[in-house]
């Protein structure tokens, strides 16, 4: 009785989980059908410029968000060009790690439907586990340029020759990749064996 109750809990807890991971996909996919076309315009348009209004500071996060530069934007170039120029470059990072995301949470809400089914150990599991494995180790190097782009956007923007911008891919999204992908071979062998007991049935 208490086995078949924690089986059902864990299901209602993949079901939550799904819902939660779908929602966060087609907010990724909003987020970047959004902000790619607009991102695009503000790096193309010439008669576009935006007004800081009353933002004091603009907080210029680079290396992993580790160091982080408090900038007045006030003592900055008023040229319309550097407004552009940094919202853009916020823009491409934003759309990157928007979509690096939706993809996968597209793969794990697939991952929970299975569990919540009573089916985790499944062939299909184990390619979407290594496709998130592939899209965490491929974003991490597009991850890393638009970063590195959009730092150096916005130093070049605002003068300041005292920074520089060193790239690297980002580090965290490779051993999440390289742990996806030790998980898939985790899965397909579990489906290998699913499959024998259920052949023997």
């Amino acid at each position: 009785m208490s086995t078949d109750f924690a089986v059902e809990r864990y299901r209602k807890l993949a079901k939550i989980l799904r819902v939660l991971s779908q929602v966060g996909y087609w907010g990724s996919a909003l987020v970047v059908l959004i902000l790619l076309p607009l991102a695009i315009y503000i790096s193309t348009a010439q008669n576009i410029a935006f007004g800081w209004g009353t933002m004091e500071y603009f907080n210029l996060g680079l290396t992993d968000g580790v160091i982080r530069y408090n900038l007045s934007l006030a003592e900055q170039s008023t040229d319309p060009g550097v407004s552009r120029t940094v919202v853009a470059g916020i823009l491409y990072s934003v759309v990157v790690y928007s979509a690096v995301y939706g993809l996968v949470l597209f793969f794990l809400s697939g991952v929970l439907k299975s569990v919540e089914k009573g089916t985790p150990f499944i062939r299909q599991n184990a390619r979407r586990l290594t496709s998130i494995g592939i899209v965490f180790i491929v974003g991490s190097v597009f991850a890393g340029v638009t970063q590195a782009a959009a730092a150096y956007a916005i130093i070049q923007a605002l003068d300041l020759a005292a920074l520089s911008v060193n790239y690297s891919v980002n580090s965290n999204m490779i051993l999440t990749g390289l742990l996806m992908l030790i998980l898939s071979g985790v899965f397909r062998y579990g489906a290998y064996l699913q499959e024998e007991y259920d052949a023997t049935l």
